[in-house]
């Protein structure tokens, strides 16, 4: 269709949605949004809206349409937004009533997965590849968090799995795999993106130099212009507030990689649920930034000792001085989101209200500062240095803005009284409009003698004069009349006409000069919000610190002492989710150091295995973020990563099955681990045969103990493994006790030394519910493979040896064949060295 066929107000849709094309074009009609076309029919699909029509022109076809109201968007965005639509928002940039021709209207802003900050937590990330290096920068417009780091082909998926973006920018069609498991929507930039980004970055950072931000080569400040770019790009002037980038300093935690952070439910368990998690209960922070802090320091945790110690000192004073632990989470459970109030402040979606919480929450800052001061650990200290003084704001949002403003800007009633001279004016006029309105009433009675006369007023005819049919003869030749009813007749007059246009253009200008003196305040405070952000992050730590030590508290837990020898002590050690469910949890004791380096650990299913080797990995991480410990006593080596390899599944997005799966992330675990990483190791080996799981399970431990060295539990149902014991001096024997009577075992989840008798698999399945024939019949086919293995176990052996006569036989033979006399010394060798590979290749594969 032509443009020239169609209203001026789709010849402009049509104009936009060019430059808009791959967004849902929300375009503002009146008191609505409304979609046209494609766009229709995708929202009334996924927001269940009635789909209409319009014409298009005159004479012309209708075409689809649906809208949604205008006050009631944002849900209605949300939901397009989280199934990976991009939504452009346009609006009318001028008023209808005003309009020559058709309204003014361009796109304001464009909601993108990655950058919808008003509803929930967001993340944008990018990626840029050079060679067999990656790129990768975070940047959250929630929170103003902007991280970069570089990575090899293989570990920066690490990187966006922990932060887990909603949306990732990249300069390549990504694979499918790589899309399921990351989640996130993906979308692609080009080179002049890159070039933009850069001198965006730059600029708008006052960055002359990238080793100026602590980067290495320029190649870091490439992801981040482009996703800052997209940033700008996407929400115009809605962009919030965001720090300057910085290196993302994987170096300076404890290694913790997806698999593991999984295996260990460190942020939700495997059903995905948050409060069956490490986080869920020990969760005891009152803010969204302290939230936001524990979360962190769960999957980074410190690697340096001297940063535990400053962290265990900080708790360790709260918890002997109560009432300053009680003191500061009062100050904390009533403090807004100071991190998200810098983001919607500078995004410029915050309403007045959000203002006042600001006011609040600056309040609650100095007084916070003021509880620290006399604190005597280093942190604290440091902290109660740290947090600014922002009374100067604080003081300009209490003497401007009231103490209860409205959700609304347009509507008035912000402002205080006493702030501009000719609002005060304004409202005055505004507020006494009933007594004005009263006196010029009770003077026209008087004038016309008429006493049942009467101002009213209604939005068609605005102010008027009622009179009484019996009293009509006397009303005055300046009454001009307006309007007969039944009974009565409406008048105006002169005067009450300008009164009317004084009265509502009072009000009208109240609002805007109201309005003016909230964007003016807005703007102060925009130039300081990066002292309102630095504020956030200080109260984050102390939010973060106090929750340690209340969970220490409610707990009983203890400090742990640290050491810098491979040891991990530990007396009657608890797993703090289990034993939080669970009613008499049994703890156990664990010891490792350099002679006791690996443990392997037996025992029948459900006697505890998994769970043990868990709770000494959680109670190591715990150390590192400076925790105390569910446990009697502590001494915990210091680790460099933490890796865990646990459970089964097939990962159905690469194609992968179990047991490849479980070979690729022992294999990663290999390859990265190092003499001072702690390794869990559970059930390795299972999702094949079970000679082939052994072979494999004993090779995965003999690397370990002689190529690793590193300390390393390891639960397994295969007895076999616990002849490794006698081979290897730093490898100990472990199994989770049973009682056993004549027809079943109990489990007493206690771990003791030596290996188990068996793995007891038919009385789990028992006391699992099965029924009695089939344990009966279980019970016969395993005597008849303790009958069995040992001729087939002699069947294989002498397989084997007859395979290495039949060997030696074909050597002997060939040796008989040659012609000595006649050979070269360099076919000599040739025929030499071919026999030794086929002896080593045959023999010794």
């Amino acid at each position: 269709m032509q443009s020239e066929d169609l209203t001026p107000m789709l010849s402009q849709y049509h104009a936009l949605k060019r430059q808009y094309a791959d967004c849902l074009l929300f375009f503002r009609l009146g008191d609505f949004y409304e979609l046209f076309y494609e766009d229709a029919i995708i929202g009334s699909k996924e927001l269940g809206l009635v789909l209409t029509s319009r014409p298009a022109g005159k004479g012309k076809e209708r075409i689809p349409m649906c809208g949604v109201p205008y006050h009631a968007s944002q849900s209605y965005i949300s939901k397009l937004v989280s199934r990976g639509y991009k939504v452009a928002i346009c609006e009318q940039l001028e008023d209808a009533s005003q309009a020559k021709g058709v309204v003014k209207r361009d796109v304001v802003r464009v909601l993108t997965p990655g950058t919808y900050f008003e509803k929930d937590l967001t993340g944008l990330a990018c990626v840029y590849r050079k060679g067999q290096k990656v790129y990768c920068s975070y940047l959250s417009p929630s929170t103003g968090e902007f991280l970069v780091g570089r990575f090899n082909k293989d570990n920066y998926l690490e990187f966006l799995l922990k932060f887990q973006p909603k949306e990732i920018l990249t300069h390549e069609k990504v694979d499918d795999s790589t899309q399921k498991i990351l989640k996130s929507f993906f979308t692609l930039y080009t080179e002049e993106d890159i070039q933009a980004g850069l001198e965006l970055i730059k600029k708008d950072f006052n960055i002359f130099h990238w080793s100026g931000l602590g980067f290495e080569e320029e190649e870091f400040l490439i992801p981040c212009g482009v996703a800052y770019l997209y940033l700008k790009r996407t929400q115009k002037g809605f962009t919030p507030y965001v720090q300057k980038p910085k290196p993302y300093a994987g170096e300076g935690y404890v290694a913790i990689d997806y698999r593991t952070r999984r295996g260990l439910e460190l942020l939700e368990s495997y059903e995905g649920r948050e409060d069956l998690s490490l986080f869920g209960v020990i969760n005891r922070t009152l803010t969204g930034m302290g939230r936001r802090r524990l979360k962190f320091r769960i999957t980074h945790p410190f690697l340096r000792e001297e940063d535990i110690k400053k962290v265990q000192q900080a708790v360790e004073e709260l918890l002997e001085n109560r009432e300053l632990l009680k003191s500061i989470r009062s100050k904390l459970e009533n403090m807004p989101d100071l991190e998200r109030l810098a983001s919607r402040i500078s995004g410029n979606v915050a309403t007045p209200r959000e203002f006042a919480l600001l006011k609040k929450a600056l309040k609650l800052l100095q007084e916070t500062k003021n509880i620290l001061e006399h604190c005597q650990s280093e942190l604290l200290k440091d902290l109660f240095h740290s947090l600014e003084d922002l009374d100067d704001i604080y003081q300009d949002i209490e003497k401007t803005l009231v103490d209860d403003p409205p959700i609304h800007l347009k509507e008035g009633g912000l402002i205080k009284e006493g702030v501009h001279q000719q609002l005060d004016e304004l409202r005055n006029l505004r507020d006494k409009t009933e007594t004005i309105l009263r006196e010029y009433e009770e003077r026209l009675r008087k004038e016309t003698g008429i006493q049942s006369l009467k101002i009213g007023y209604n939005k068609v005819m605005g102010y008027y004069i009622e009179v009484t049919k019996p009293n009509l003869r006397y009303v005055p030749s300046y009454f001009r009349r307006r309007q007969t009813l039944s009974n009565s007749e409406r008048f105006t007059t002169e005067e009450l006409q300008r009164l009317e246009e004084k009265i509502i253009s009072a009000a009208s200008r109240a609002n805007e000069i109201e309005y003016q003196l909230f964007l003016d305040l807005r703007e102060r405070v925009l130039e300081n919000i990066h002292r309102v952000h630095r504020n956030a992050q200080h109260i984050a730590e102390l939010d973060y610190i106090q929750s340690l030590a209340q969970i220490a508290l409610e707990k009983g837990w203890k400090k742990p002492e640290l050491s810098k020898d491979k040891i991990i002590q530990i007396e009657e050690g608890r797993h703090p989710v289990i034993e939080h469910f669970v009613k008499d949890y049994v703890p156990n004791d664990t010891y490792m150091d350099e002679q006791s380096l690996i443990h392997i650990i037996t025992g029948p299913n459900m006697a505890g295995k998994s769970s043990y080797i868990r709770q000494v990995a959680i109670l190591v991480l715990l150390t590192h973020m400076g925790s105390f410990l569910p446990c009697k006593s502590a001494r915990i080596g210091l680790v460099s990563s933490i890796h865990a390899r646990i459970g089964s599944g097939d990962i159905l997005a690469l194609g992968v099955s179990t047991f490849m799966n479980e070979m690729m992330e022992v294999s990663a675990i290999l390859n990265s681990a190092n003499e001072r990483s702690l390794i869990i190791l559970d059930e390795v080996g299972r999702g094949t045969s079970t000679y082939d799981g052994i072979a494999i399970s004993k090779a995965i431990v003999e690397y370990i103990a002689k190529k690793v060295k590193a300390r390393t539990l390891v639960a397994t149902h295969y007895l076999e493994l616990t002849s490794l014991e006698e081979d290897f001096p730093q490898i100990k024997n472990y199994h989770m006790a049973v009682s056993e009577g004549k027809q079943e075992i109990n489990f007493l989840y206690t771990l003791r030394k030596g290996s188990a008798k068996g793995s007891f698999g038919i009385y789990v399945a028992k006391k699992a519910g099965l029924p009695d024939e089939i344990i009966l019949r279980s019970q016969e086919i395993l005597a008849s493979f303790d009958r069995t293995l040992p001729i087939l176990e002699k069947v294989y052996e002498d397989s084997k040896r007859l395979e290495e006569e039949m060997i030696y036989k074909e050597v002997l033979e060939s040796l008989e064949r040659l012609d000595i006399a006649n050979l070269t010394p360099l076919k000599a060798l040739l025929i030499l060295a071919e026999l030794k590979e086929k002896l080593t290749s045959k023999i010794n594969p």
